[in-house]
């Protein structure tokens, strides 16, 4: 029974990127502060989530590219209609919004960090 909370508390705690759990806050603050949001469908019980969270979420690099953006993480337990609203089906998936709503990419699957800091860097420009 105790297992699972330390495994979320280890693999979230590689992160350099702040999660929140609320899309509908995020996009609020989005908003108000004309910033795109991050969706991250993620589950701390998926290998490439969690390879993810060691290999990317850990670098500074990735932590600076996200700057400027609000990052939010999906959980496939409580939020997958969210998800399939956005067209994540699958974790790991990630979605680029602008602060009106609009998708601005999408992304399915593990992506090393160049990838993913390609991924951030072209839906900024998109704006």
């Amino acid at each position: 029974m105790w297992a699972l909370p330390i495994l979320l508390l280890s693999v979230t705690g590689c992160s350099k990127v702040f999660w929140r759990p609320d899309l509908g806050g995020a996009m609020r603050l989005a908003a108000e502060q004309k910033q795109i949001v991050v969706v991250a469908y993620w589950s701390a019980l998926n290998a490439d989530c969690m390879r993810m969270d060691q290999e990317v979420f850990s670098l500074d690099e990735v932590r600076d590219v996200m700057r400027g953006t609000i990052p939010v993480r999906l959980d496939p337990l409580t939020d997958r209609q969210t998800a399939e609203q956005l067209g994540l089906r699958r974790v790991p998936s990630f979605a680029v919004l602008a602060p009106d709503g609009t998708i601005l990419r999408r992304a399915q699957g593990y992506m090393d960090d160049a990838r993913f800091r390609g991924f951030i860097q072209s839906a900024k420009l998109s704006l």
